[in-house]
């Protein structure tokens, strides 16, 4: 049995979604990460030099996770024929 094209889109925009989902939660735990180190350091303005190291460590793994997720979402909305806001907000 031959699977059709729409088919294979949808299996990859529901592993796309479930990939998405779970990095939203690791960017939830991240968030919290860095709030904890913000406040052991009593520093939480990024831009002192005094901000901890583990905070920034963390800060550019976050950016870097948001922007994954954006070109995920964005692969999604291609997958699915949507516009890109359609899907950041599914």
């Amino acid at each position: 049995m031959q699977m059709g094209a729409s088919s294979v889109g949808l299996g990859q925009a529901a592993q796309i979604t479930a990939l998405i989902r779970d990095l939203r939660r690791i960017d939830h735990v991240m968030e919290g990460d860095i709030a904890r180190a913000e406040k052991e350091a009593g520093v939480f303005d990024f831009s002192s030099a005094a901000y901890p190291i583990m905070g920034r460590i963390l800060r550019m793994r976050r950016n870097k996770l948001g922007n994954t997720i954006a070109s995920l979402e964005g692969r999604l909305a291609s997958l699915l024929g949507e516009r890109p806001i359609q899907a950041i907000r599914s």
